[in-house]
C-alpha cells in the first residue's frame, strides 16, 4: 500500500520568531465561484517541495491528480510554483532539486525561460528519467 502525507502549511524559523505560511491556489469554477485553497505539498527541504496537479473538475469540484506533480518553492521571502506539471513525483523531485540548485535560472524567471531550461534539462537527463 502506498501512502502520501501532504502538508498545507509551513513554518520557518526567522530572526525574532517563526514565519507560518501557506501557498494558495485560486481557481474560478462555474463562472462566478472562486475557490482559494492552500496547495497541499510534499516537503523536500525547508523551502522546496513538490505538489500534485490540482485543476477544476466540472463546474463545482477540484481534482487532485497524483500522476502529475510540480516543483514548489516557499518561505518567508515568498513562494513560486513551477509552471509545468511533470509525469511523476520522482521526476518532479529531480527537476525541483536541479532547478533550485542551478544559478543560471531563478524561480521568478518567465515561463518561456523556465520552459527552455526544462527542455534542456530533460534532453540532458533523458537516459536517467524513468517513465
Amino acid at each position: 500500500m502506498s501512502y502520501i502525507k501532504l502538508e498545507a502549511h509551513y513554518t520557518i524559523h526567522i530572526s525574532g520568531g517563526v514565519h507560518i505560511g501557506a501557498v494558495n491556489l485560486t481557481t474560478v469554477l462555474a463562472g462566478d465561484l472562486t475557490v482559494d485553497m492552500p496547495i497541499p505539498f510534499l516537503a523536500l527541504t525547508d523551502t522546496l517541495a513538490v505538489f500534485p496537479s490540482i485543476e477544476a473538475d466540472g463546474d463545482t469540484a477540484m481534482r487532485i491528480d497524483f500522476t502529475h506533480w510540480s516543483p514548489l518553492r516557499y518561505g518567508a521571502a515568498g513562494a513560486a510554483r513551477f509552471p509545468f506539471a511533470l509525469t511523476s513525483q520522482e521526476l518532479a523531485v529531480r527537476v525541483a532539486r536541479a532547478f533550485d540548485a542551478d544559478p543560471a535560472v531563478d524561480w521568478s524567471d518567465t515561463r518561456e525561460r523556465i520552459e527552455a531550461w526544462l527542455n534542456a534539462w530533460l534532453a540532458a537527463n533523458t537516459a536517467r528519467v524513468s517513465s
